[in-house]
């Protein structure tokens, strides 16, 4: 009983390292978006609000989707604001790549993409070709946590412990601050901040 309950716990890990990655790789279109106003995306929200350290990214993800409801065409605001923040550059937003935030240059493709790369070729992996970004973007960043969770049979290991100390958490505030000086609806502010929380509150509870 007590592996089947781990199991759970890390599968639904897993599930928000994914629900995360799929937010910040691509802008919401109409029916996704719908889900937040009703409908799965509300129930996850209000499922993570329960938690005291959430309740505040939450409560600013569902004032932000009123907003941006207010408008003929919400799912063209929320791709308005994914844009300025993160399809732009560093002086006016907050691009979602580790060597951004890493590297002396501030540039693309510096050492932390070469990481990601090496990680990935260790490991028989590929970023998809689909996704035409380099490999320290946040969204493969998470994505490939999900995958290792999984991976792991479930379980938390020291490879999980060790990706998100050395790979995200040295740049994740960095970026999640990058984000507030963005003056938009607040929705992906919101869903940065509740990122963060969950990454610090995972990384915690797994090294307890």
């Amino acid at each position: 009983m007590m592996d089947t309950d781990i199991s759970v716990v890390n599968e639904s890990r897993a599930s928000l390292y994914w629900w995360f990655a799929t937010l910040l790789t691509k802008e919401l279109d109409k029916e996704q978006l719908a889900l937040y106003f009703s409908g799965e995306g509300l129930q996850l929200l209000d499922q993570l609000a329960e938690e005291a350290v959430f309740e505040k990214p939450v409560k600013q993800i569902k004032s932000a989707l009123l907003t941006v409801l207010a408008v003929k065409q919400p799912e063209l605001e929320l791709a308005a604001d994914f844009s300025e923040l993160f399809l732009t550059d560093a002086k006016k937003g907050a691009p979602p790549y580790a060597s951004v935030y890493l590297s002396e240059t501030g540039q693309l493709f510096e050492q932390p993409h070469h990481d990601m790369l090496a990680i990935f070729k260790k490991q028989g992996l590929a970023v998809d070709p689909t996704f035409n970004e380099p490999a320290d973007h946040i969204a493969i960043q998470l994505d490939y946590l999900g995958n290792l969770i999984i991976q792991d049979g479930g379980e938390v290991s020291e490879t999980q412990v060790a990706f998100i100390e050395e790979s995200v958490l040295p740049w994740l505030g960095l970026f999640v601050t990058a984000t507030t000086k963005v003056s938009n609806s607040g929705f992906y502010q919101g869903i940065c901040q509740l990122m963060q929380a969950f990454i610090e509150q995972d990384i915690a509870a797994i090294k307890a």
